[in-house]
């Protein structure tokens, strides 16, 4: 079972992008794919967001990046209304019948941005050996922002 937290994506003088994110996972040879993008910002390949959001949807496993990738995505991004990206070991567990029922039980880390109010950051206890990535997110953001409980995130 994941553990999670969820906390807002906006508070005084702050906003939480994705780029903001990735420093507190650790640096790893996993695969991620963005399952949903809506958001401005540059997209890979220099698609607009509307023609990216299209290919997203359009593969039932996502778009597929590795860790370097995915921080230069993000760091392309300036605002995320939606985003779910998700990390496996191996492509072969993406698994489009499960992705497609928000199954992420074969996933280490899911990270989600819901309509520009809130992020929730799900990881696999272990999944990064001794490095607790929901609570390095935890530590970093109950402080600065508002944490929400579980099925807050409405109304954020």
């Amino acid at each position: 079972m994941m553990d999670s937290t969820t906390f807002r994506m906006q508070g005084p003088g702050n906003y939480v992008r994705l780029a903001d994110l990735l420093p507190s996972i650790p640096d790893n040879d996993w695969v991620w794919s963005i399952l949903e993008c809506d958001g401005t910002g540059i997209m890979p390949n220099g698609m607009s967001i509307d023609a990216f959001e299209e290919m997203v949807h359009a593969s039932p496993t996502g778009f597929v990046l590795h860790w370097p990738e995915l921080k230069t995505f993000a760091t392309s991004l300036e605002s995320n209304h939606f985003l779910l990206v998700v990390a496996v070991r191996s492509a072969e567990q993406l698994v489009a019948a499960e992705l497609d029922v928000d199954d992420f039980s074969h996933c280490l880390v899911v990270l989600e941005a819901f309509d520009s109010t809130s992020w929730t950051v799900a990881a696999q206890p272990g999944a990064a050996n001794e490095h607790d990535i929901v609570e390095a997110v935890r530590a970093r953001y109950s402080r600065s922002t508002s944490t929400l409980r579980e099925g807050d995130a409405s109304e954020a």
